[in-house]
This record gives C-alpha cells, structure tokens and sequence, in this order.
C-alpha cells in the first residue's frame, strides 16, 4: 500500500514540475505591443462635448473654441459655411507567442464632422467614419 501512495505521489510531483517548467518557458516567450498614434488634431472629440453642440443656438465661436481651428472650412452658394474636422487614429499591435504565433495589426481610423452654420449659428452637424 505505501509502494501505490509513493508512486503516485511521485507521479503528481512529476506532473507538477512539468506544468511549472512547461509555464516558465512558455511565459518567458510572450511579448505583446499595442501603440496608438493620433493626427495633428489629437483624438477626435467625444460624445459628451458633441452633445452640448444646439442646432440654432451654438455659435461659431464656440466651435472654435472648444474644437479649436477646422481642418478646412468652405462657403456654399446657399450663403452657408461649412466647417470640417478631420481625425486619425492609428492602432499598431503586435503579439508574438515564442516561434510559433507572430501576429502585427495596424488599423488606421479616420473620423470627421461637419458644421453647417448660417449667421455664425450651427444649423446642422453630422459625424463620418
């Protein structure tokens, strides 16, 4: 009976070292990376300061001043002006699992939004992706 409890005993230990042995080489060979990069307009403008923009009460300078100068702005012959905003942002991941996975993912996202103002007051704005 002790001989059945020693082997098995052994066995776990065995089974144990293995598992510990098998996780540190594994462990030492995994190597991620995730790096994002924004244009020269910095990361696109969130929902909650888009939800503070009025149609028929925002004003061009407020625009401006929360959002700083458009990418571009046009005239329209409806006597309308047109203010764009243009973002990027680029995600570049890697993954790499000792020699058998080796993953690269670059991802560029581009978001604009448009103002349309009459008198220097928003009449309509959307958002593109």
């Amino acid at each position: 009976m002790i001989e059945i409890w020693d082997r098995k005993a052994v066995a776990g230990a065995n089974i144990v070292v293995v598992c510990l042995l098998a996780w540190l080489i594994v462990g030492g060979c995994i190597s991620g990376r995730n790096e994002v990069t924004y244009g020269s307009k910095g990361p696109a403008v969130g929902h909650e300061t888009l939800r503070q923009v009025q149609v028929g009460k925002t004003t061009k300078d407020w625009l401006l001043a929360t959002l700083g100068e458009p990418s571009s702005q046009s005239a329209t012959p409806e006597g309308t002006e047109i203010l764009r905003y243009c973002y990027t942002k680029k995600v570049d991941s890697e993954f790499e699992l000792f020699l058998l996975l080796d993953l690269d993912d670059k991802e560029e996202r581009h978001t604009t939004l448009y103002f349309e103002l009459k008198d220097g007051i928003v009449t309509k704005f959307w958002k593109e992706k």
